[in-house]
């Protein structure tokens, strides 16, 4: 237990302190901001990622190729995000990027592995998989603290899950993954000081999916388990659905931007910023939840679980549907 505590507080305290210099450093130079806030939160998990992941791959016997994979496709896609943020990039270059780095995700090994579909319709699969998560959490990033502490909640389901099935790689990856979440909250919580910027909530999403994929979930005795990343991951899922659905009622292109958003929307009802935040992370927690729970019931249950989130997901979205937030 020792060593997870050590990977922990090294990547909390690592992702606290290069967002804090890189905060002064952004100021200073005036480099990477939006208006007088720094967009440098997504740099300073980056370098928090990689040194806490070397260091648990120094103190676990992790599978290293597999590490380095994602490892190696998340900085990737953190650098495409900086350039983002000082250039911004067309909606075909964004998806150009993030198919690379789907591409290279797959060709390393890291896909579902689900045994009705082969080696291609996995890849497809996992394809679309990588670009909706990490899109969902870019689309997220609409409010101070939102995405950094979905990713909080969404990681500690994750992290339980790794413990459970007694997988070393997942619970690695999902300790670091609270940790960088946990420390760049202290910056991000309303009135924010520091931004992900495009490369933090890309950086998120993108190693969110990657630990989703290498995570266990099914056997042949609960086949529902394998609806459980997506349960996790319902709220970020919800709300991109539910956006573009928004979009397309208003005959809008579903890539344009708008304020259709779910967190606009709750804080369009006469909610403050703080308020909308902790309900959209008490959303992110039941869904969470029901995904962990997916896991350790039989079908019958599992099947009345999933019928009953989908429920909740219709009334959402029939609650929302009328509530216009000034553009």
């Amino acid at each position: 237990m020792l060593k997870y505590v050590i990977i922990f507080t090294t990547a909390l305290t690592f992702s606290v302190i290069f967002t804090f210099l890189l905060e002064k450093l952004s100021l200073k130079f005036k480099l990477l901001k939006a208006g007088d806030v720094p967009l440098v939160g997504g740099l300073g998990i980056g370098l928090a990622f990689i040194l806490s992941l070397s260091l648990g791959a120094c103190m676990f016997n992790l599978a290293m190729a597999r590490i380095l994979a994602v490892a190696g496709v998340c900085l990737l896609m953190l650098i495409l995000g900086v350039i983002d943020d000082l250039r911004e990039l067309s909606v075909i270059q964004k998806l150009l990027t993030q198919s690379l780095c789907a591409g290279l995700l797959i060709f390393s090994g890291i896909k579902t592995e689900i045994i009705y579909f082969g080696f291609w319709g996995n890849a497809a699969i996992t394809f679309f998989w990588i670009l909706s998560i990490t899109n969902a959490f870019n689309l997220l990033d609409i409010m101070d603290g939102l995405a950094a502490g979905i990713s909080l909640i969404v990681g500690s389901a994750f992290l339980l899950i790794g413990f459970w099935n007694a997988d070393l790689n997942a619970q690695v990856l999902s300790l670091i993954l609270c940790a960088l979440s946990a420390g760049f909250l202290i910056f991000n919580l309303p009135p924010a000081r520091v931004y992900l910027g495009n490369a933090g909530s890309h950086f998120f999403g993108l190693f969110i999916a990657s630990v989703a994929l290498i995570t266990h979930y099914a056997s042949v005795e609960n086949a529902f388990a394998l609806f459980s990343p997506l349960m996790i991951l319902g709220l970020p899922i919800i709300d991109t659905t539910l956006l573009i659905i928004f979009r397309v009622i208003k005959r809008r292109f579903p890539f344009s931007k708008s304020r259709d958003h779910l967190a606009l929307k709750i804080s369009a009802m006469g909610f403050s910023p703080l308020e909308t935040i902790m309900i959209m992370y008490l959303l992110g927690a039941v869904f969470a939840g029901c995904g962990i729970v997916l896991m350790r019931v039989n079908n019958l249950f599992a099947a009345i679980i999933t019928f009953s989130v989908f429920l909740f997901s219709i009334g959402i979205f029939l609650r929302l549907i009328k509530i216009e937030v000034k553009e």
